[in-house]
């Protein structure tokens, strides 16, 4: 970077960025180069995180909506909502002469796109980042959502820096202005947080634990696994743990598939569980559950995009991943990545080969993350980027 810090920069980012790691990651980057950094987002979660001191998160509701509750709350306080988002990144970004606004997917560039003529005024690069492409088909065609999602073709040529985990997801983006080059950040870990939780040393135990965090949904061969928690993998018993946000109907029919199959008692859902308080969490089990079933496009780009993969990596996990070509592509290489079709068989013969090679694929998992899987080395390239821009 240059020798002058930026002097403000303003992120826009709708969810809470405590629901995204990456995000995390990327303030925290930020926050070396920028002398202040105004985060705009909403009141979803009841917030862990420390930030570094020059950074100030703006809040545009009170009312914590943790979890699913955000999705309950009438249309006209979702227009409410949207609006003082509007208003206060306006207020924000014109208040500190902001040099960098950073976009989180389609709402906060459509925002940007609503104060163009604040940013041109400013000089402002605008950035945009696109964490997960919108599927338009399972959107109600007049939510927020939506209305951004059909304006990004028009909204992304104001743009004057572009950014995705997954190079393969640049087919969804036609319209890229031709003087933008695309940069591709993956989804890793940053090495500040993973690094303390490295494994000192291996310990073997009687219980093969299984562990899948993230958005708990199908797709994930949740259910193929439940069904094998019965047998034994090199006379070690099996265990499924999951962590993170789940819908009421979808924990029931896990609950009732595991009862069904009489393995209730090596099933467990822990609930949410704060960023701050994951790393320890994770490094406590055997095995990282990342399987993708391609359902859609986010589900079928995830091999740099699916931040699950690293975290589990860099607390020292083997991770069972779905075969296909994408993820073959992406992580065949590593001793740690090990693949299943989740047929019961395939289960059975990957977690027996997870098994006998644990502790070198353990290894091996905790130093490509040091040595390449982290965001601190794949950040490098964008901080050179900014540099020639500003």
């Amino acid at each position: 970077m240059s020798k002058k810090p930026i002097k403000h920069i303003t992120i826009l980012i709708y969810p809470h960025p405590e629901l995204y790691p990456p995000t995390l990651s990327a303030i925290e980057e930020l926050s070396q180069i920028a002398d202040t950094i105004d985060v705009v987002t909403r009141n979803m979660l009841a917030s862990n995180w420390e930030y570094p001191k020059n950074v100030r998160v703006n809040y545009i509701n009170k009312k914590k909506y943790v979890g699913f509750g955000i999705e309950k709350v009438s249309f006209g306080l979702k227009i409410i909502h949207f609006l003082k988002f509007v208003m206060m990144s306006h207020r924000l970004i014109k208040k500190n002469k902001s040099k960098i606004v950073l976009a989180y997917d389609v709402i906060p560039l459509y925002v940007a796109h609503l104060l163009k003529a604040t940013l041109k005024k400013q000089d402002s690069l605008l950035w945009y980042h696109n964490h997960d492409v919108t599927d338009l088909s399972k959107a109600n065609y007049f939510s927020i959502m939506s209305i951004a999602s059909r304006k990004q073709d028009s909204a992304i040529q104001n743009i004057g820096m572009f950014s995705l985990p997954s190079k393969e997801r640049l087919v969804y983006f036609k319209n890229i202005p031709k003087e933008i080059n695309p940069i591709i950040i993956p989804n890793y870990p940053h090495k500040k947080v993973y690094s303390k939780h490295i494994k000192k040393e291996i310990k073997t135990t009687s219980r093969l634990k299984l562990v899948y965090q993230g958005s708990i949904g199908k797709g994930h061969g949740l259910e193929s696994i439940i069904k094998i928690l019965n047998q034994t993998i090199n006379n070690k018993s099996l265990e499924l743990h999951l962590v993170g946000k789940i819908r009421a109907p979808y924990l029931q029919q896990l609950n009732a598939l595991a009862k069904q199959n009489g393995v209730l008692d090596r099933f467990e859902y822990h609930g949410m569980k704060p960023f701050t308080q994951l790393p320890a969490f994770l490094s406590g089990f055997d095995v990282g559950i990342a399987i993708h079933k391609p359902y859609n496009i986010t589900y079928a780009t995830g091999g740099s995009a699916s931040n699950k993969i690293y975290e589990y990596a860099a607390v020292g996990l083997p991770v069972l991943l779905f075969d296909n070509e994408h993820y073959r592509f992406y992580l065949g290489d590593n001793n740690w990545s090990f693949f299943t079709d989740l047929t019961h068989d395939s289960l059975i013969k990957t977690l027996e080969s997870i098994n006998i090679n644990w502790s070198n694929a353990s290894k091996a998992a905790q130093q490509d993350f040091i040595e390449k899987y982290n965001f601190e080395t794949c950040f490098k390239k964008l901080k050179h980027t900014l540099d020639q821009k500003l």
